[in-house]
């Protein structure tokens, strides 16, 4: 068993090796027709080398050389003057690629960084597609919010959280039991911030009622109540702990 184990594994290693020899001829064989159609192979060099990062990621955990060529994908992507829309979606998830590896290794400023290159592009793809991208903007806003809670810059912080619900406020009663959710999540998030480190109670308990009350109100539906009761659940505990701390007490005005 063990020698058909290893059997089987060897195979594997050589079928990625033979996969990246083949990513790597083709990308040189695009790279020798540069000059002459940019617009044309810019794309395929750079979806190719968001491919080989991939493969570097997953399979080797190398994320060294899996950032380093999702870099080289995303200038190839920035320098595409041509006007397929699509070109920005790709952009997009190699981003998040990035924001997920600056994440893992603890380059906040990078990660801010490419956050904040994300939401420009989706606020301008929103202006003519919002329908697809006003969610997006809403996410990444969110997503910065939480990651100033942990730069430790809380105004900015309550800044983006504040921006999110904005931005969410558009939509989410399109369809509440898509959008709703993550408006609750993002109440829980501000609420949270206001709570532990604003120290401004009186906000923090206002965002977990806000949160409760849209989760009761995806509950009252039965055949929903199963999607969204631990989260119901997660709010009301917080607002329980809120009311728990002695701190906090001292801070609420009387009735």
């Amino acid at each position: 068993m063990t020698s058909e184990i290893l059997f089987q594994e060897n195979t594997e290693i050589d079928s990625i090796q033979q996969m990246i020899t083949t990513i790597h001829n083709h990308i040189a064989e695009y790279r020798s027709n540069l000059s002459r159609r940019p617009n044309v192979y810019r794309p395929k060099i750079a979806e190719l080398q968001a491919n080989l990062a991939q493969i570097y990621w997953y399979d080797y955990k190398d994320y060294h050389s899996a950032e380093k060529l999702f870099l080289q994908a995303l200038e190839n992507y920035e320098k595409y003057s041509g006007r397929r829309i699509i070109i920005q979606s790709h952009k997009l998830k190699i981003m998040d690629f990035l924001v997920n590896l600056y994440n893992r290794s603890n380059r906040l400023e990078l990660s801010e960084q490419i956050l904040l290159r994300m939401l420009e592009i989706q606020k301008k793809l929103a202006e003519n597609y919002w329908w697809i991208y006003l969610e997006d903007v809403a996410i990444t806003q969110w997503r910065l919010g939480n990651l100033y809670v942990d730069m430790r810059r809380f105004n900015s912080a309550e800044r983006l959280y504040s921006a999110s619900l904005d931005t969410r406020s558009e939509f989410d009663r399109e369809d509440i039991y898509r959008y709703r959710p993550a408006t609750a999540q993002c109440q829980r998030s501000l609420g949270k911030l206001y709570e532990v480190h604003l120290k401004n109670y009186p906000k923090a308990e206002q965002c977990y009622r806000k949160s409760i009350e849209i989760l009761q109100e995806l509950c009252e539906n039965e055949y929903e109540r199963c999607n969204f009761i631990r989260s119901l659940q997660h709010s009301q505990l917080l607002l329980a702990h809120l009311h728990s701390d002695p701190s906090s007490e001292r801070e609420r005005p009387a009735n």
